[in-house]
């Protein structure tokens, strides 16, 4: 695996998606050369994975914490009317 995948797959959230947004950029102007359209088309498809696993893993972080707050705040209503 090519260091630039390696580092893709580490990648802040940010960083790919600039990363896949330079590269749709390039694909819309015509300016991308044809012989690099397939790697680049490739990378981005690997981007798009990436950013999704960012998505779903924070999503169910957040989920988490939501929930822990929510179980905490009803703990804590509990013993506030316990006698």
């Amino acid at each position: 695996m090519s260091d630039k995948k390696k580092k893709g797959d580490d990648a802040s959230y940010a960083a790919a998606s600039a990363e896949l947004e330079q590269i749709l950029q390039e694909i819309e102007s015509g300016s991308i050369d044809l012989d690099l359209l397939a790697t680049k088309v490739e990378r981005a498809a690997e981007l798009i994975t990436t950013c999704r696993q960012k998505l779903a893993s924070t999503e169910t972080k957040v989920k988490q914490v939501v929930a822990d707050l929510a179980a905490a705040e009803a703990d804590g209503d509990e013993e506030a009317a316990a006698p």
